[in-house]
């Protein structure tokens, strides 16, 4: 009779744990057998006389006084036996939640881990493709300027050599119009020549 009751109650217990209330205090589940044991212990202290040596007591009373403490145990064990589900109830249910925050905090902390090393990574590359292109941009700029100085010097070089070509040619140019002038001078020079002869002519055969 003990074990199905405390299995009745232990079942109970469970099946209401999470929307019922606190169970009483011990105490109060342990009134009954406190107060037959206190009324037992009343009937061999107020028992009649003694003889030799002996109390006398009344059979028949202490019988039903032994059997209501007998019927008063299982129910104060059982009533023991829920208390301890309940609290074994607690100590389950805050273990567990102790153990779902442990496993949230440890996912939040792989989570934060996880995203500081994505963002370690994407400085690391940013860091490398800065790298990059400063690099890159310093081999242009070296590049172009490398480029330019040839240009210039190509077209110094250039620039020079259409100088002393001009130069040549207005040296040339210059040869062949002093040369044209001269010829035309000299051809000048003998037309006035042969019209100085002719004006002589006619002023000695005036003076004739």
């Amino acid at each position: 009779m003990l074990t199905e009751n405390s299995t009745a109650s232990a079942k109970s217990n469970n099946g209401n744990y999470n929307g019922s209330p606190a169970p009483l205090p011990r105490a109060d589940y342990y009134m009954s057998l406190h107060k037959e044991l206190d009324h037992l212990e009343e009937m061999v202290l107020e028992s009649g006389p003694r003889v030799m040596g002996h109390t006398v007591i009344d059979e028949e009373k202490l019988c039903q006084q032994i059997d209501r403490v007998r019927l008063s145990v299982p129910e104060s064990i059982a009533k023991a036996e829920e208390i301890l589900h309940y609290k074994q109830d607690l100590v389950a249910e805050a273990q567990q939640y102790a153990e779902d925050l442990i496993k949230s905090a440890e996912l939040r902390a792989s989570q934060l881990l996880e995203e500081s090393l994505i963002i370690r990574q994407a400085e690391q590359e940013a860091n490398q493709i800065r790298r990059e292109l400063q690099e890159e941009c310093e081999q242009v700029r070296a590049q172009t300027l490398n480029e330019v100085n040839q240009m210039r010097r190509q077209a110094q070089k250039d620039l020079d050599m259409l100088h002393q070509r001009v130069t040549g040619e207005v040296q040339d140019m210059q040869r062949g119009a002093d040369e044209y002038s001269d010829r035309v001078l000299g051809n000048l020079e003998s037309q006035l020549i042969d019209m100085i002869k002719i004006v002589q002519n006619g002023r000695k055969e005036l003076r004739l």
